[in-house]
Parts: structure tokens; sequence; C-alpha cells
């Protein structure tokens, strides 16, 4: 029985179904953005660019950093002056160009509405199950790596273990010899022999 018909027969066992729940359109962040005159794009937590606000860039990671202090030019015309990674002052730009990034924000606003809207979708009970099984495999696959990973080092560290230390030469044990059979010359050469080894 394979994994996916197991998890089956459990779902039918406690009569679970699946189905897709109807949720509320999610909330759009409230943040704003501009770009820089040199293309650079910032942006802020607050709904709009204002003094006190704080003033960020986010880098390829997501991480958001915050905007080095000094003045700059927006490619609307306006000005911003950040200090302490803040807004501490605004110098506006022309009427008209505003009204256009009003336009641009709407529009893009729409687009992320039907972006949302778009993506989704109603998932099968197949398409759930085929999700469970890739998360199992991957699961799998994790631990399989790191059971290698922990071989290789036990093989790593046994390799380089300290080796046994030699064990002392073997004494040859001494020759028992009938000293009454000797001469008293023949004793004595026989019992140094016996000490000086």
């Amino acid at each position: 029985m394979t994994l996916k018909e197991r998890i089956s027969d459990i779902f039918e066992k406690y009569s679970v179904e699946l189905a897709v729940e109807e949720k509320e359109e999610p909330k759009e962040v409230a943040f704003a953005t501009a770009v820089l005159e040199s293309g650079q794009e910032i942006q802020t937590d607050a709904d709009a660019f204002a003094v006190g606000v704080s003033a960020f860039v986010v880098n390829d990671e997501g991480e958001r950093i915050p905007l080095p202090d000094g003045d700059y030019k927006l490619q609307d015309g306006s000005m911003l002056v950040v200090a302490e990674g803040a807004v501490a002052e605004m110098k506006e730009a022309e009427a008209e160009v505003e009204a256009e990034e009003e336009k641009e924000e709407e529009m893009k606003a729409e687009e992320v509405t039907e972006e949302v809207q778009a993506s989704s979708e109603v998932l099968t009970r197949e398409a759930v199950e085929g999700m469970i099984a890739e998360a199992i495999e991957a699961t799998k696959k994790e631990f399989s790596s790191q059971i290698e990973e922990r071989d290789a080092k036990i093989t790593e560290l046994s390799k380089q273990a300290t080796p046994s230390i030699p064990r002392a030469p073997k004494m040859e044990a001494p020759v028992s010899v009938d000293l009454k059979s000797l001469s008293i010359q023949e004793r004595v050469a026989a019992i140094h022999n016996q000490f000086s080894k």
C-alpha cells in the first residue's frame, strides 16, 4: 500500500473531506514606495512618505536596510532629506507629477488585486495528496542526506583517532636450568645470564 493510499484511507476512516475555504481578499500592506532619480526604489512602512517616517531599501534577500543620511531627489522632482534612517524634511515637486504618481499607484493596486484573484485556485483531493507525497519525499531526502553526513563524519573521526599505544616487547620467560647438575662456574654463568636480560 502506497503512502498516498494510506493517507486516503485515514481521510476516509475519519470522514475527512478536503474543501477550499473562501477566504477574504488579502488586505493590502500599507507601505509607500518611491523611486530615486538614480532608479533605486525606496520604501516606508507608512501610507506615504512624510516627515518622521522611516525610509529604507529592500535588498535581493528581502532585508530592509535603513536609507543612509543625506538628500535624495526622487524621479518626480521632489526631495527627501533623511537623518538617522527617517525622513527629516520633504520638498514637494509640481502638482502634475503628483497626479501622475497617484494614477500609477492606483494602476499598481488594481494589478495587485487582479494577480491575487488570478492566483486563487481550487485544490482537488489529488493535488493535496500530491503535495503531501512531495513533502514526505523531501523530508526523506533531507534525513538520508543528514545520515550520510553523519556517517562521513564518523569515518573521518575514526581515521583521525590516535593510534593505540604499542605494547612492550615480550620478555622471554627465563629458561629453568637445573643448577644441581652444573659446575660452580656454569652455575654462576647461568645465574648471571638470567639477571642480565
